[in-house]
């Protein structure tokens, strides 16, 4: 379980904060769901502690973040930055992970494979030569191939054509650990239906709630007391309702349209 107590994350001591005030408990399968810019993938890295906490506490399985350095099978994140190891090719890269977190190196391969990056790349290039969908495959297949208890996907989807999506979703049902993904694609959520999700709009989470009530849900301006969430954007307030009463939830291509609404509304 990763558990997370009114973390506060800000990279400058005048700045407004990126990630404000956030609890929450993450145990299963979870969507972080927020526009481009909310505050997701900071709030991934200090899970991960690669920046640090301004305040507030991040604890895995029961121990602080701060007390936890390279034990392996405990954590793993598809962020480039934990992958630029060794003046090596990626291929050499994947193997020395997958032998310093006994990892499974056939299920690397298998999503390799699966997502259309060969292995005569890998050999050939280091990870900071491959492309930036690329790069995105190698870490997302990393991380899920380390055997790590829990894995944080940041944006996984990322210039994956549907072919791909779906044997990506088809490797999701295999891990049995705790599995966070962020992003800001709606059409996950009927592919995702049994996780639970969360939303994150201006540093800010909201939630949990049912992936399966957002499919039947729309999303109206204002403050209804029957919501399934409320959320603030901009200054106003939207409620996710039950039914077709204003914009249905998965009929948004992706919640960067909410900030349109806010300030249209």
């Amino acid at each position: 379980m990763i558990e997370i107590y009114d973390l506060e994350v800000k990279y400058r001591w005048r700045q407004e904060p990126i990630v404000k005030g956030v609890s929450a408990k993450f145990d299963g399968k979870h969507l972080i769901l927020g526009p481009n810019g909310s505050g997701k993938t900071t709030l991934f890295r200090a899970i991960a502690g690669l920046t640090p906490i301004t305040s507030g506490r991040v604890l895995i399985d029961g121990i602080d973040v701060s007390s936890i350095y390279g034990k392996p099978g405990l954590l793993a994140i598809n962020l480039y930055e934990v992958y630029e190891v060794l003046h090596v090719n990626a291929y050499d890269h994947m193997r020395l992970i997958m032998d310093l977190t006994d990892g499974d190196v056939d299920l690397a391969l298998k999503i390799f494979n699966d997502l259309g990056l060969s292995i005569e790349l890998l050999k050939k290039r280091k990870p900071w030569e491959l492309s930036t969908g690329q790069r995105k495959i190698f870490c997302t297949a990393v991380a899920l191939a380390s055997k790590a208890r829990h894995v944080l996907l940041d944006e996984p989807f990322e210039e994956l054509d549907p072919a791909r999506k779906a044997k990506l979703l088809e490797t999701f049902k295999q891990y049995s650990g705790v599995l966070i993904l962020n992003t800001h694609e709606t059409w996950l959520l009927s592919a995702l239906r049994n996780w639970s999700a969360v939303f994150m709009f201006e540093g800010r989470l909201y939630g949990p709630v049912h992936v399966s009530e957002l499919l039947e849900s729309s999303l109206i301006l204002g403050e209804d007391p029957n919501a399934i969430m409320r959320f603030q954007v901009l200054g106003k307030w939207y409620s996710l309702v039950k039914g077709e009463k204003g914009e249905v939830l998965t009929r948004i291509a992706t919640l960067d349209k909410v900030y349109e609404l806010a300030m249209g509304g």
